[in-house]
Order: C-alpha cells, then structure tokens, then sequence
C-alpha cells in the first residue's frame, strides 16, 4: 500500500517532485492492478513498452519502470498526460477508497491539488516554466498581427515579437492562475494607474459584441478587483507569416486558428473563449443568411485542434448575446466551466 509517512525535506524542484510521485505511483500499480491492466491503463495515455519480450516487463514494478522510459518527461505533454493518468484511476470504482484517498494525499503532499478526482499543478511544478514551454517567445494578444525580430545575443539569435501600438505580450509568470492584478503589476502599473489598461484591453475587442461580452464579464465578476480570471482579448496563439490564400494554394496550415477571441489561465489550464457570428456557421446569399455545413464543420475542427493541444474551448453567439435575460447564465456557465469562485 502508498505510504503516508513520506520524507520531503528534499523535494524542493518540478523534477524531484515527479521523480518522487511516479516511484508512489509504482507501488500503488504493484499493490492494485495485474500486469495486463497496468499496461491497458499506461496505454490509454501514450505510455508503450517498445520490447515486451524482456525480463524487466514480466513483473509489474518493472513493467512500470519500462513504461516510464517510454516517456519524454522533459516534455511538458508527458507530464499532463501522466497526471490525466492518475486522474484516471482515482475514477477506477475496483480500485479501493483507501488506496485512492493515499494516493491523493501523497499528490497533496508534493503541492498539487486534487479536487474531484482532477489534478492540478500548483507552484513551481506547473509555473514559468509551463507558459514558456507553451509560448517561447511569449504571447501576443491585440487586434494587429504580430512581426518577429531576430537578434545577436552573446554569439546566438534569439526569437522576439516586435509589436506595434495596440498589441500587448504576455509572458513570464503566469500559470497556476492570471488575474487582471497581475497582468496590471506586469505593465507596472496599480489601482490609480490602471485606467489606461483598462481602456486598451476594451479596445482590443474585435466586434461590437465580443466588446459586450468582455464589459458584463468585468462588471460581473468585477474583474479588475477580485481573484478572478482575466479575460485577455485577441489572443494569437499561432500564426504564419504567409497570408492563408498562398497557405490554401499548398494545402498546409491554410485552416488553423491564428487569433482567438479570449484566453484566460487558471488552475493550470488554458482556456480559449470564442464569440461567433453567424459567419461560423452559414453562408450569406443575396440578405438572407443558409446554414451551411461546411461553415459549421470548420468550426468543429477548429475545437478539435485547440483540444488537442490542451486548450479548454468555451463558445457562446451573437444570437445568445442578444438576448440580455440569457447573459448571466452565459457568464455562470463560464464561471462553472473555468472553475473559479466567486469572491
């Protein structure tokens, strides 16, 4: 069985700490699954042993240990998709309550938290180093396309965004959770000073109503003061230097996503909120707008990517938006959705 008494005087680095949880996971594996269901589970989430035929994967303690070599634990995929992992098995109904609830305490004990049976990243594990490995250079958000400069520093180049009026950069410290205080200490601004940032953020709004949504998100949550998440208008997660009709002529990145309507951050995750016209999902002939599946299978796929690489997607239309008695259960389905609370 997991252990309770741990010694963790000496896990004090991201590395040590998931060194120190996969050896507890090991046990927890030996004491409740058999070799098949070990190897079933680890499969599920990208873990394969490249030579099964070898002495180490007859037992489970070094089927495990195979399985953990498959891995590039470097990479901060292998870590989410691990962590989804344990997530999996406090799920599991055959797997007892009490080795369930060890396991989650000894995932409590090395700084994350476990609500629900979902892990989230806390502190140094999931910090800096996470938003940077997402976005090297940072990223950019405003309603202009960003152009990257090239520099010599101390005999190499290094990749920056050269932005224009209009565009801001988020960078830095930003995970487990961003606020609007944060983001106004990043611009080194404060409570008096703040006004100015305020405005820029509203202007940055592309539409009239992704501008609406933006205002009563504020005013309901009161944004600016509270510990909520901030919404981060025009966020370009992505983008190709080529314009996308040259992209469409050889058939590559011609349909992804370069700019989304919002992203926020919090408890580790990112989320992208869109707002969509009824350009998502028809076809204007003449006045009258058809609804078209080709315009709505765009934005299918369009989810399916952003999920994929690990963006939590929330939609809502124009048409909801119009409506003024459906905007607070608009904006209560967010909050519910992001998991924050109300303070």
């Amino acid at each position: 069985m997991i252990s309770q008494q741990t010694d963790l005087q000496m896990v004090d680095h991201p590395n040590i700490l998931l060194k120190a949880l996969k050896i507890q996971f090991k046990d927890f594996c030996v004491d409740c699954f058999s070799l098949k269901q070990i190897k079933d589970i680890f499969s599920s989430f990208g873990f394969t042993v490249n030579h099964e035929n070898t002495v180490s994967t007859e037992t489970r303690r070094g089927l495990v240990d195979e399985l953990y070599n498959s891995g590039d634990w470097q990479n901060v995929d292998t870590v989410q998709n691990f962590l989804k992992l344990l997530e999996y098995v406090l799920q599991l109904h055959h797997v007892s309550d009490e080795s369930k609830s060890l396991l989650s305490s000894f995932c409590e004990e090395l700084g994350f938290v476990v609500e629900d049976n979902k892990i989230t990243c806390i502190g140094s594990f999931s910090g800096e180093d996470l938003f940077t490995y997402q976005f090297p250079a940072g990223m950019p958000f405003g309603k202009r396309k960003p152009d990257f400069s090239i520099t010599a520093e101390r005999g190499r180049q290094t990749l920056k965004y050269a932005l224009q009026d209009g565009l801001g950069l988020l960078k830095g410290k930003v995970y487990p959770n961003f606020t609007f205080r944060m983001l106004q200490v990043f611009y080194h601004l404060d409570y008096s000073t703040n006004g100015v940032l305020k405005k820029a953020l509203i202007d940055m709004n592309q539409t009239p109503y992704e501008n609406f949504f933006f205002i009563e998100y504020a005013k309901r949550f009161d944004m600016a003061n509270k510990n909520v998440p901030v919404l981060i208008p025009q966020a370009w997660i992505q983008w190709h230097s080529q314009p996308k009709r040259n992209l469409r002529s050889v058939g590559t990145y011609a349909d992804d996503i370069y700019r989304v309507d919002f992203v926020a951050f919090w408890n580790s995750k990112r989320y992208a909120i869109l707002v969509d016209d009824i350009s998502h999902y028809g076809v204007q002939k003449e006045s009258i707008w058809w609804a078209d599946e080709e315009s709505y299978s765009k934005r299918l796929k369009e989810d399916r990517k952003l999920s994929t690489e690990n963006w939590q997607v929330f939609r809502v239309s124009n048409w909801e938006l119009r409506d003024q008695e459906k905007i607070p259960g608009i904006l209560e389905d967010l909050r519910k959705f992001i998991g924050f609370q109300e303070a």
